[in-house]
């Protein structure tokens, strides 16, 4: 293996190298267990059996796949897990996985219930049985229930995979991992907690690769902690996903060949051997957090909820069904879009602008707590100026904001006095007070502005005054 080209091993390569080792050579170890979850996203429909008593060998999926698709038609498509069907051939080809059987593949996505869920079994020929949870596919549907998980107790993706793991293993006695990317990582740790001590029992180890937490109320109950030694939680350096919501576990951190957000995509992250590399989180990726964190503490579940139904609602407006659908919309669907929003009753526009105020001054907020707390590594003057600068925002930000209200109401008095029809002589005053609202309202808006554009040079040489 040539070492330097050890930052550029994937999933791929590990099974060109090491792919002829069987697991009494080299026992089922972390990136066997990543490969299984990132086949999850593989569509096995019309191919693998749902019921549990019927099994097909990996080497018959992986024939019978590229019977019904081409490696053109997948590379075409939306999603940023498109090329996972790639790992089928060389997967049915090693002596480590070809005694490999697949079983109870589900796929379920419902619009009017906003759930996409979908699992497959893998059983290896030690006998024990890996149960793979998919993750957000590139259906709108599968992405809205993603954000819903920020104001929902239990989605319906989730209690589906409850239902999922008690209809098969309720009644068995079996050895058990389960495992997934992204929500399929939420799954598998929400369906191992909550599926019943009978199922619970069976289950060896848990896996997540980086997958959005859970809400309080779940992570406080009992059926949770008590999964939590078997977990095993991973997320990429620059992880976004994987740091939203809390889990209780202390992710290990791997490294990637991507950057940014793109490193979600498991098969951009780095193997060594039987291992997956790793390193440290990333100031971006806790910059993230921290915003987030901050964000979801001062906006309630009921904004929440108005917030993802409406944005939503108008993204499926254009007749879109997956994200490749808005990325590849035309010009004349994006204003068709705008215009269905401007059109929403009032109180929820204000709603969703508040919830967008609300995520930018947290934004702003963690940006000069991370430059007030850097230490020596920024000049002492631009740290004094950082903590300055945030309390004053934060301040003047509400202050403006009640003000902006107070204008919002004065000028809605006024239109609704004019509409009721005044007396001649006294609507050029009425119109010159709902000018004059207008106005402030201009000025208020500006002054937020300017207090969020103002230069670091002429503070900084103020404070240093």
């Amino acid at each position: 293996m040539p070492a330097n080209n050890t930052v550029n091993n994937t999933m791929y390569e590990y099974l060109s190298w090491r792919g002829d080792l069987t697991f009494e050579q080299d026992p089922f170890n972390e990136v066997d267990k990543l490969i299984l979850a990132q086949m999850a996203y593989v569509d096995y429909d019309d191919i693998v059996p749902e019921d549990r008593e019927k099994k097909i060998a990996i080497s018959d999926v992986a024939r019978l796949y590229w019977e019904l698709h081409t490696v053109a038609e997948i590379k075409s498509r939306g999603s940023f897990v498109r090329m996972s069907p790639l790992l089928l051939e060389p997967v049915a080809k090693s002596r480590r996985f070809r005694r490999m059987t697949l079983t109870g593949y589900v796929n379920y996505v419902s619009k009017s219930a906003e759930a996409q869920m979908s699992a497959v079994q893998f059983e290896l020929e030690d006998g024990t049985i890996y149960v793979a949870f998919r993750g957000t596919d590139e259906t709108l549907v599968g992405w809205k229930e993603d954000f819903n998980l920020s104001f929902m107790p239990q989605t319906e993706g989730q209690r589906l995979a409850v239902e999922y793991m008690r209809f098969h293993f309720r009644d068995t006695n079996l050895r058990l991992r389960v495992g997934g990317h992204s929500k399929g990582g939420n799954f598998a740790i929400y369906a191992s907690a909550f599926s019943g001590p009978e199922v619970e029992r069976q289950i060896r180890e848990i896996y997540t690769y980086d997958a959005p937490g859970f809400r309080d109320e779940v992570t406080e109950t009992d059926e949770y902690r008590k999964i939590l030694p078997k977990t095993t939680s991973m997320i990429p350096e620059d992880s976004v996903i994987g740091v939203l919501f809390g889990t209780g576990l202390e992710p290990i951190v791997i490294g990637s060949s991507a950057t940014g957000i793109m490193q979600h995509d498991a098969l951009t992250w780095q193997v060594m051997g039987n291992r997956l590399v790793r390193k440290e989180r990333s100031d971006d990726s806790l910059f993230v957090e921290r915003v987030m964190t901050d964000w979801l503490s001062k906006v309630d579940d009921d904004s929440r909820k108005i917030f993802v139904d409406q944005i939503f609602g108008v993204l499926q407006s254009t007749g879109a069904y997956t994200m490749k659908d808005i990325w590849t919309a035309n010009f004349k669907e994006i204003l068709e879009a705008i215009q269905i929003a401007r059109k929403l009753p009032k109180d929820e526009q204000k709603e969703i602008n508040q919830v967008f105020t609300q995520l930018f001054r947290s934004g702003e907020k963690t940006f000069y707590e991370v430059i007030e707390n850097a230490g020596g590594s920024i000049p002492e003057f631009v740290r004094r100026w950082a903590a300055k600068r945030g309390d004053e925002i934060e301040r003047k930000q509400i202050a403006l904001e009640q003000a902006m209200a107070e204008e919002e109401s004065a000028i809605e008095q006024a239109s609704e006095r004019l509409a009721k029809g005044q007396p001649e002589h006294e609507k050029p005053a009425q119109g010159q007070a709902l000018s004059e609202s207008h106005a402030q309202r201009s000025k208020l808006q500006e002054e937020i502005t300017r207090l969020q554009t103002t230069g670091l040079t002429d503070e900084a040489e103020n404070v240093s005054k």
